[in-house]
């Protein structure tokens, strides 16, 4: 009796240490490169002619959650680093974002909240501009290490390579 009651509090100790193995700090997940945001945002922006005048803004830290608002909310915010968005000045739906995350491990819950605002911009030209919707179904929302863009243009191809390329080793 004695030692099957070992042998069970054994057991048990064992599978709490293997429990609580997995319970210490979260590691960052790898960076990889870094690039100049505002250089990136730049090309990204040229590499389409088509796209109409374009509304820019761009933060970090405290300054820049005001203006990161209109793609998510702040508790999206506290995983950016650094963001630049741009939006059609004439309330078409061209947009181009990028998004640098303090860890590439939460790229999806951006992404995701990236989606939904793809959505809400869809619903919104429905109702007041139809011609703007298909535009906004071929949304691009792709991912590099702890960088996220999202592309809204008529060229989202061309833009989506600049994006790609300013992360390949030269």
């Amino acid at each position: 009796m004695r030692q099957s009651k070992r042998i069970a509090c054994l057991g048990l100790a064992a599978l709490l240490l293997a429990c609580g193995w997995g319970c210490g700090p979260k590691e960052q997940s790898d960076p990889g490169k870094d690039v100049d945001m505002a250089a990136l945002a730049q090309a990204m922006l040229d590499a389409d002619p088509t796209l109409p005048e374009m509304a820019a803004a761009s933060g970090s830290g405290e300054q820049g959650a005001a203006d990161f608002t209109y793609l998510s909310n702040l508790e999206v915010y506290k995983l950016v680093d650094e963001y630049y968005y741009a939006a059609a000045d004439a309330g078409t739906a061209e947009e181009i974002a990028v998004v640098k995350l303090k860890d590439a491990g939460d790229a999806a819950a951006l992404m995701d909240a990236l989606h939904k605002h793809v959505e809400q911009r869809q619903g919104t030209f429905r109702e007041y501009d139809p011609s703007q919707v298909p535009l906004t179904e071929g949304a691009v929302i792709v991912r590099e290490g702890r960088y996220v863009a999202l592309i809204v243009c008529q060229k989202s191809g061309l833009v989506q390579n600049v994006f790609r390329d300013s992360f390949r080793e030269n």
